[in-house]
């Protein structure tokens, strides 16, 4: 009974998501967003690098620029990180994987971190994925999103526990990101609720 079980989950997981999500995915343009040449996160920590800058002024051009290509989207959710910032789409996990890429390239110690329950400056309470970045002897949190950029602080506030994503959450994000994203996209027919 307990075999029937799982195998009926595996089965709705692996079927059922990416069929559930492809109508969403398919809505979104393909290739590169209007707008946007093509970039790299390699080639990105390059042109950061020859910028001549350093400390949280590095860091904060790695944020930025993660900020301004990557457009919330919740209908790239198959992409990974690497695609999701080339494209210039991403929700909050692609984005701040896109960071932590760029900011490790740059020598910068950062890690994805994570809550269940944030609220956001809208009243709005849901989970979030972020960057913890050691610059400057401290460690800070940074985010592409929900930052405010003249205080160097994220601009909302975390309910629960702050994690480093654990590599089973990075695994069941491959298959659960996608329908719930999907499902908020279906939900309100757009990629955000800001």
């Amino acid at each position: 009974m307990m075999i029937k079980f799982v195998l009926s989950a595996v089965v709705v997981m692996v079927i059922g998501v990416p069929l559930y999500a492809l109508p969403a995915t398919l809505s979104l343009p393909r290739g590169v967003r209007s707008g946007l040449d093509s970039l790299t996160v390699s080639r990105a920590a390059v042109l950061l690098r020859e910028s001549g800058e350093s400390g949280m002024k590095l860091v904060e051009a790695a944020r930025s620029l993660v900020a301004e290509r990557m457009a919330y989207s919740r209908r790239n959710s198959f992409d990974s990180y690497a695609k999701a910032f080339e494209r210039g789409y991403g929700y909050c996990s692609q984005q701040a994987n896109a960071l932590v890429s760029l900011l490790t390239r740059l020598g910068f110690e950062a890690k994805v971190v994570h809550a269940l329950r944030n609220r956001f400056p809208d009243g709005t309470v849901t989970s979030h994925a972020w960057v913890q970045v050691a610059v400057d002897d401290e460690v800070r949190y940074v985010d592409s999103i929900f930052y405010d950029a003249d205080a160097a602080e994220i601009n909302f506030k975390p309910l629960s526990e702050v994690r480093e994503v654990p590599p089973v959450l990075r695994f069941l994000e491959i298959w659960g990101a996608p329908a719930v994203n999907a499902h908020r996209y279906y939900l309100t027919g757009k990629d955000q609720d800001w």
